[in-house]
Parts: structure tokens; C-alpha cells; sequence
């Protein structure tokens, strides 16, 4: 199977202007199943997603603080977890702060801006987009065709396809 047989196709995706706030997100996310969504310039040229990890990252600016090396441990202990919560100041504003930062903060500065090696070409393998979840690559992975953005690849969707796949193998373990 390839990324193009599993992915939504980019038509069917929303967008958003790299321009709007984060209380706008909100109004676009309002009637979606989905919670993400394509950023666009002002020649609605794709130029990033924002996702709802961005948007709390963006509201929350303390986790830029973090670096990898302190959310690398495997363990996740609640002392470690309360320890870095603490440590690192976070969520010390109320809802209502939160809101109104919404107000402020532009999609440009929320959104995450792939690297030319997480995007997925769309004929290439659904292995490769499997293979691109695992090693952490920033979800939902964008899929082009000649450098031209066709679609998005979702891990629910991979997922399913997967459990699919499990499926119909039926009674082979059993045997």
C-alpha cells in the first residue's frame, strides 16, 4: 500500500492564515472531527500545521525551557513530573489568562514548520510513513508529489489501517 492510498488529501483538510491568533483556531477547529490544521501564507501556499500539542506549547511559552535532555528520561515518575512542573513554572496562568494570551499569539509563532526530511512523498511505501511516527517525527506527517503538498498522513488513520491488516489474519495465531 502507499501514502497516497491512506492519506486525506490536502482539499480536504482545513486551513488557516499564518496571520490569525489562536482564539481563530479555535473558531476553524469548532466543527472538525480533526484538530489540526494546515497553516497557509497569503498565497495560501502551505507553510506549516499546527497541531494541539503547538497550540498548548504556545500558550504555555515554559516548555521552551525544556529541553530534550530533561523530557528524555524513562522514567516518569510523579516526583520527577511534579519536579519539572515546579522547577520550570508551568500552567501558573489562569484560564482566563490563557484565553486572552489566544488573543495575542499569532499561528506563525505556534505553528511547527516541517524539515525537508519529514515530509513524505506519496508514492513512497506506508511502511515509511509507519517507520516516521515511530522515530518521533512531528504528527500529522505532510505528503507531497513532486514538492508539491497532496496530502497529510494521520497516525489514526495509519493505525487503523494497521489493526485492519491485524484483522484479517484472523485465526493465524491460533493455528
Amino acid at each position: 500500500m502507499k501514502v497516497k492510498d491512506l492519506m486525506t488529501p490536502v482539499e480536504e483538510y482545513k486551513t488557516i492564515s499564518k496571520d490569525a491568533v489562536l482564539a481563530d483556531v479555535v473558531v476553524a477547529l469548532d466543527d472538525s472531527s480533526r484538530r489540526d490544521l494546515l497553516v497557509v501564507d497569503e498565497n495560501d501556499a502551505f507553510v506549516g500545521v499546527l497541531t494541539m500539542k503547538d497550540i498548548i506549547m504556545a500558550l504555555e511559552p515554559n516548555y521552551k525551557k525544556l529541553g530534550k535532555k530533561e523530557l528524555s528520561s524513562d522514567v516518569l515518575s510523579k516526583r520527577f513530573v511534579a519536579d519539572i512542573f515546579k522547577e520550570f513554572d508551568l500552567w501558573t496562568d489562569t484560564l482566563p489568562g490563557l484565553c486572552k494570551k489566544g488573543c495575542s499569539i499569532t499561528v506563525a509563532d505556534a505553528m511547527y514548520t516541517p524539515p525537508k526530511e519529514e515530509y513524505l512523498e506519496q508514492d513512497a511505501d506506508l511502511e515509511h510513513g509507519v517507520h516516521l511516527y515511530v522515530v518521533g517525527t512531528h504528527q500529522p506527517v505532510i505528503v507531497r508529489d513532486n514538492g508539491n503538498i497532496t496530502g497529510v498522513l494521520r497516525m489514526a488513520d495509519v493505525f487503523e489501517e494497521v489493526i485492519t491488516r491485524m484483522n484479517s489474519c484472523g485465526s493465524t495465531c491460533t493455528d
